[in-house]
């Protein structure tokens, strides 16, 4: 049995829990979502007669940091490229290739890889021949 002194610290302990709960749920921070990097048009179709993949390509990117951002590249043409202001989210640049190429978005100050992506360099199949199913001396 309680007594009469600990029945009235009950409800001094039980509103002191449920404060303190209350501040543990405002101060939960929401996550911030990673940084995404993608590439327009992600894939480069060779025509049959020709090997390399002459085509423009932009990279966009959306962070919620106020960082600058620069892109580099296995693409022999394309140089280390970095943004001048934090709030430049897209590069264009035209691609001449034969093969695939990653595009990889690093921070600027602190060179910490963000993001990637890559450039699917794909060539076109010839067309199908249609084989003939019967001898070509068959009388019927």
């Amino acid at each position: 049995m309680l007594s009469k002194s600990k029945l009235l610290f009950l409800p001094l302990l039980l509103s002191l829990l449920l404060s303190a709960s209350a501040i543990a749920e405002n101060t939960t921070e929401e996550p911030v979502p990673e940084p995404k990097l993608t590439l327009s048009p992600e894939i480069c179709i060779t025509s049959a007669d020709q090997e390399t993949c002459d085509i423009e390509v932009t990279l966009n990117w959306q962070a919620e940091t106020n960082k600058t951002v620069c892109i580099i590249s296995d693409y022999k043409d394309l140089n280390k490229w970095c943004s001048s202001s934090p709030n430049i989210h897209s590069f264009s640049v035209n691609i001449s290739a034969t093969r695939d190429i990653q595009f990889v978005m690093i921070d600027k100050d602190t060179h910490e890889t963000i993001a990637g992506v890559k450039l699917k360099v794909t060539q076109a199949s010839p067309p199908q021949v249609r084989r003939r199913y019967r001898n070509p001396w068959s009388l019927f």
